[in-house]
């Protein structure tokens, strides 16, 4: 009875966090506020065009007009020149001001087709962005204006976050304090607001990993379903298949291989199809090779070479390992606040005792998995040798998301790896579920205790998270 409470407890607690901080997100960010907003509304805009698979095309350059080669799909052009949103810089942040709100509105439909250059959305399995094209496909068909149609497809894509985000809670046999922490961090409920896909990739992870606990294999079978649809857009990540081996004593062991390789298979195919007919190199500014660039580094670049990248690595191949750590040393601090929650463009920062209370959140679930009570089939026979198998999965897929963007994104030859942000991190969190095993002792927690710092947090931010937004883009 208590465990049917506190499941309860942590299921209204979920909605009643994030249906209000959602929304008012969804609201309050100005189109094109969000990380890549743009290329993911041009991404979903396309599935309204069948564009399931972005197209590689050689196109004159609007400066030079000479030939360069773009990659992306042909999408409703007033819906794309809408997502870009319209506001003033002011003291450095981009402000709202009232012809700025009206312009906005007040933007005409274009359904001319317009080809969009997406090199980093292009390439993404589509079914994270069907919400949002199917919010736009009934604006379109009402005969709304783009801004109405972009707004119909943040909040289906905020739907589908609840949906997926209520069932994997619904469904863990234990752990739901962390995939509660992990749904109301602020980051993902900012990224759930908008057409940004991360928020709903998230939770199709958490849905994994909930059915996982249950040690069934009709369960298994959809966990592993649930994690080859994420890992459609998130190849680097293939590692976290092998969580699907836990319990690694438990009988079956080699059909739970089995199954592991098969779901490899459509991964790969659509790596193998995406790199055949959709990536292409990212444009960069003009710039030159970094140190680690064997040849002329007084020579001028304008795009990333993982060719050469991983020329360079393999050349030293300790690099492999060195420059990871050296990023991580780097901008450590950084990430973790990124993974809480840094807003908009990377711009609205939140005070650091806010990052700490949700760092203390986290802690504070994974504290409840050793000390409360787990279903007997949820204890494992070898507890120190799951926890060892998924601390190496952890650590094996977060070095392989970095090596991934030091070959696609990093200019050539720096001794650093670019882009990488804290959010990329949250996929991982809900996998510690299964690095803590429960203890044995005779005192156990109360299964909602652990969960009650992110249900606080939650019941705070439904106010604050909406004033950050309304302080940086509409004050002024």
């Amino acid at each position: 009875m208590k465990n049917n409470l506190s499941k309860f407890i942590i299921l209204a607690a979920f909605i009643l966090g994030a249906f209000p901080v959602g929304t008012m997100t969804a609201l309050l960010t100005p189109l094109g506020q969000s990380p890549d907003e743009p290329a993911h509304v041009a991404r979903a805009a396309g599935l309204l065009r069948g564009a399931v698979l972005g197209v590689r095309k050689t196109l004159a350059d609007e400066k030079t007009g000479a030939p360069v080669q773009k990659t992306g799909v042909e999408v409703d052009n007033g819906l794309f020149r809408a997502s870009f949103g319209a506001y003033t810089e002011i003291e450095n942040r981009p402000v709202v001001t009232e012809q700025d709100f009206l312009a906005t509105r007040a933007q005409l439909p274009d359904h001319k087709n317009f080809f969009v250059n997406i090199p980093n959305t292009a390439a993404y399995f589509p079914v994270a962005y069907t919400p949002a094209t199917l919010g736009m496909a009934i604006g379109l068909m009402l005969k709304l204006s783009p801004f109405s149609c972009l707004m119909l497809a943040r909040f289906f894509m905020l739907g589908a976050f609840l949906i997926l985000g209520f069932l994997a809670l619904w469904i863990a046999a234990f752990g739901e304090a962390v995939l509660l922490v992990v749904l109301l961090m602020p980051m993902t409920l900012f990224l759930a607001g908008t057409v940004n896909q991360d928020a709903v990739l998230i939770a199709l992870v958490c849905l994994a990993c909930a059915a996982l606990t249950r040690h069934s294999r009709g369960f298994r079978l959809l966990g592993l379903v649930v994690l080859v649809l994420f890992l459609g857009s998130k190849p680097p990540y293939i590692l976290l298949l092998g969580m699907f081996l836990l319990p690694l004593c438990k009988e079956g062991f080699w059909l739970r291989v089995r199954e592991i390789v098969i779901a490899c298979v459509p991964v790969l195919l659509w790596v193998v199809l995406i790199s055949l007919f959709v990536i292409i190199p990212f444009k960069k500014g003009m710039y030159h090779p970094g140190v680690l660039y064997p040849g002329d580094r007084n020579i001028w670049m304008n795009q990333t070479s993982p060719a050469i990248n991983l020329h360079i690595l393999l050349a030293k191949p300790s690099r492999f390992f060195t420059l990871p750590w050296h990023t991580i040393l780097l901008w450590h601090n950084q990430f973790l606040d990124q993974m809480v929650g840094v807003l908009g463009l990377l711009q609205i920062m939140l005070p650091q005792s806010y990052y700490m209370l949700w760092g203390g959140a986290l802690v504070s679930s994974l504290a409840g998995l050793v000390f409360c009570a787990r279903p007997e089939q949820g204890k494992p026979c070898k507890p120190l040798a799951d926890s060892l198998w998924v601390g190496f999965l952890l650590l094996s897929t977060y070095w392989l998301i970095m090596i991934s963007f030091y070959l696609s994104w990093t200019n050539v030859g720096l001794d650093i790896i670019d882009g990488m942000q804290g959010r990329y991190s949250l996929p991982l969190l809900p996998f510690l579920m299964f690095l803590f095993p429960s203890w044995r002792g005779r005192f156990q927690l109360p299964p909602l205790l652990p969960a009650l710092p992110a249900i606080m947090l939650g019941v705070y931010d439904v106010g604050y998270i909406p004033m950050k937004l309304v302080c940086n883009y509409y004050l002024h």
